[in-house]
């Protein structure tokens, strides 16, 4: 049978939506003779109608016409963003879904409805033309909009973090699932405000060169002045919803109940930054500068692994600086003490490694190991690398070293900085 068939359905705000979406096309595609468009569509649809209810959260609105030429498929959701392709790396957990899409159709575009959410739509087969009652307005009312005066933003810090957060807020939800179905309205909010941040915050050059990014990735270029942050009032309360949701996703993951890392401690003092800056200023408060929060390069409390057995094999074997992975310093052998400039290698144990590393570094070193943790990105490991480091008594010293991971357990991996000493 061949024929021209078209159906539409409302889909609730449920992870067995798109399981209903992948029947319903393959059903009409069989039913008009076009079952050779079923898997790409079953594929794309299933992306889509996916991505509305973990991002956007309410109702989701399905559309399907066919032919034996041709499929053309929409999805309403009430989410004001235009979803946009993340370049994060090919071994992120997170961030391909558009990218499949593209793979998937001919064709695919996005038409936003002011105040009523937006339209997805893909074709496959046919002439790709755009129907004639597509609508084409993207512009967004200035009405009720709160601009955010963001300073001193650490735009490399904030890239690394974007892709770590998507990760952790999508284990997060798959947790929550089982016992709360209010999980996706969550979920939905701290979407919205991590978009409307990677919307609006560029991202500085990123390099897979050594040498490049010791070149680049300092500062002041990997920061930006003064932005201005244009939040939707709507949206304002869904930055403490995304700050409350990694901060319980990231307890999660400590406890070893998410497949993600967790994160650095300065990231999680961007991330309080960041939407605090949202939630005061909305409220009237003068703006703070990230800066002026400063790194955390004090003493915490003494990390687990100091003392360990298998740390002090490695500080006896060779000339290295031993962080956990956290990146707090757990083992130091005298002689790189020595050459830093300290008595005693216990003045380095326990401090964040951030001591040893030159302010303008700060950034790189941060966001470099956050995208590690993250999906693997190794681009100065298992190499010689010559950079400055603090000493003691603040002024630097060049050095050279080849960092290395190393296993101690079957729970803990160290980060093993070996130095080349004349």
């Amino acid at each position: 049978m061949s024929a021209v068939l078209s159906e539409e359905r409302v889909l609730p705000a449920e992870p067995r939506s798109a399981l209903e979406a992948r029947r319903l096309v393959r059903r009409l595609l069989e039913q008009a003779g076009a079952e050779r468009f079923a898997e790409a569509t079953e594929l794309a649809v299933s992306e889509l109608v996916t991505n509305a209810v973990v991002h956007a959260g309410g109702e989701v609105r399905l559309r399907v016409r066919c032919d034996p030429q041709a499929v053309r498929v929409e999805v309403d959701d009430t989410s004001s963003h235009r979803p946009v392709p993340r370049h994060w790396t090919t071994t992120s957990g997170t961030g391909r879904g558009l990218h499949l899409l593209t793979d998937c159709v001919d064709v695919w575009d996005v038409d936003m409805r002011p105040g009523a959410g937006k339209t997805v739509w893909f074709e496959i087969g046919g002439s790709h033309t755009r129907d004639p009652h597509d609508s084409a307005a993207t512009a967004d009312s200035a009405t009720g909009v709160v601009e955010v005066e963001l300073r001193g933003v650490p735009l490399l810090m904030h890239h690394a973090w974007q892709e770590h957060a998507a990760g952790l807020l999508r284990e997060h939800l798959l947790l929550r699932l089982d016992e709360d179905l209010a999980a996706l309205d969550e979920h939905a909010a701290a979407s919205d405000a991590l978009n409307l941040l990677h919307e609006q915050l560029p991202v500085p050059p990123l390099h897979d060169d050594g040498e490049a990014i010791m070149a680049d990735a300092v500062e002041p270029a990997v920061s930006a002045e003064r932005l201005v942050l244009r939040v939707p009032a709507a949206s304002v309360a869904h930055f403490e919803v995304l700050s409350e949701a990694l901060a319980s996703a990231l307890q999660h993951a400590r406890e070893g109940r998410l497949l993600a890392p967790p994160t650095q401690p300065e990231i999680e003092l961007m991330r309080v930054w960041l939407c605090g800056e949202v939630l005061g200023q909305a409220e009237g408060a003068a703006p703070t500068a990230w800066r002026s929060t400063g790194l955390d390069v004090g003493r915490p409390a003494t990390p687990r692994l100091v003392g360990s057995a298998a740390v002090a094999a490695i500080v006896d074997a060779d000339p290295v600086i031993v962080t956990d992975e956290r990146h707090d310093i757990v083992g130091v052998s005298p002689t790189v003490a020595a050459f830093l400039g300290y008595d005693d290698p216990a003045a380095l144990v326990g401090r964040r490694v951030l001591a040893v590393v030159p302010a303008r570094f700060h950034q790189a070193h941060v966001a470099g190991t956050t995208m590690h943790a993250s999906h693997g990105r190794d681009v100065l490991l298992d190499q010689v690398v010559r950079v400055p480091m603090v000493r003691a008594d603040g002024s630097e010293v060049e050095a050279a070293f080849e960092v290395t991971v190393h296993r101690v357990d079957a729970d803990d991996r160290v980060f093993v900085a070996r130095f080349l000493l004349d």
